[in-house]
Parts: C-alpha cells; sequence; structure tokens
C-alpha cells in the first residue's frame, strides 16, 4: 500500500524528537513514543501475517485474515494520529519553553544587561589586546635573537 510507506516513515522522525525530552512531561512523551512504535511494529507484523493468509487459504480462514488485515490497519492509523499529537505536544512543550526564555530575558534589568554585555566587550578586548601582546614579545624575541647571532636586520 502507498499509503502506509508514510505511515511506517512517521514514528521514527518522531521517535527522534521525542527522545530528548528535559522535563517530566516530555520524558513521559518520549516514553508513549517508545512502546507506541514497539505497538506499531507488532500491528505492522499482524497485519502481513494475515495478509500472507489471504491467497490459497480456505474461505473461514481467508475471511478471518481479511478482518485482522482491517483491525491492524485501523490500530496502525490510531497509532499514528495518536504519535501525531505526541509530536504536536513536545513541539508546543518547545514553544513554551522558548517562550519562558524570552520573557525572563525582557524581565531583566537594562542596567543589569548593559553590565553584562559591557564586561563581555572587556572579555574580548583583554583577549585581543593580550593575543597582540604575545605576537608583538614573540617578534621582537625573534628579532633580538637573530641581532645575537649576528644576523642583522
Amino acid at each position: 500500500m502507498v499509503e502506509d510507506a508514510g505511515i511506517e516513515a512517521l514514528p521514527d522522525v518522531i521517535e527522534v524528537k521525542a527522545a530528548g525530552g528535559g522535563s517530566d512531561l516530555e520524558r513521559l512523551l518520549g516514553e508513549f513514543t517508545t512502546e507506541m512504535r514497539a505497538q506499531f511494529e507488532m500491528f505492522r507484523r499482524l497485519r502481513e501475517a494475515a495478509e500472507s493468509l489471504l491467497d490459497g487459504a480456505d474461505e473461514g480462514l481467508a475471511k478471518l485474515a481479511r478482518a485482522d488485515v482491517k483491525a491492524a490497519t485501523d490500530a496502525i492509523a490510531l497509532i499514528v494520529r495518536t504519535l501525531e499529537k505526541i509530536d504536536s505536544l513536545l513541539r508546543q512543550l518547545e514553544r513554551d519553553r522558548l517562550e519562558a526564555e524570552e520573557r525572563a530575558l525582557d524581565a531583566r534589568d537594562p542596567e543589569v544587561l548593559r553590565a553584562e554585555v559591557e564586561a563581555l566587550i572587556a572579555a574580548r578586548v583583554e583577549q585581543a589586546v593580550a593575543a597582540r601582546l604575545d605576537q608583538a614579545v614573540a617578534a621582537h624575541v625573534a628579532e633580538v635573537s637573530g641581532l645575537a647571532e649576528g644576523q642583522g636586520p
């Protein structure tokens, strides 16, 4: 089925996103995703096994196999919808976390922020000056060493 190819690819994508959750809710959603993935695989195998019984089976067995295929397909569809909902919840949690961080930054005192930026700038200037000083000293030492060995400028 063409539809199944998209369904089978979906859980891997969602599972990656769910793997790194930080909060208890994110970890729980990650565990749900892992469990849903296992259920997805089980129903997929059940559907494949039932489909293999459709051809060449007696009528009663074929009827049961068709019912199993339908039940497995319905279960897979429900799992996919559940995984999509989990993915949506994880995305919303991430948006909420980013918004909370932005609000926390917005609520900070501008003078404190200014002082932090000035300290960062001062540290970078000190690093740049120290690097230039080291280069100048190394160049001077090389020049003095050359003069001491009799190699003029």
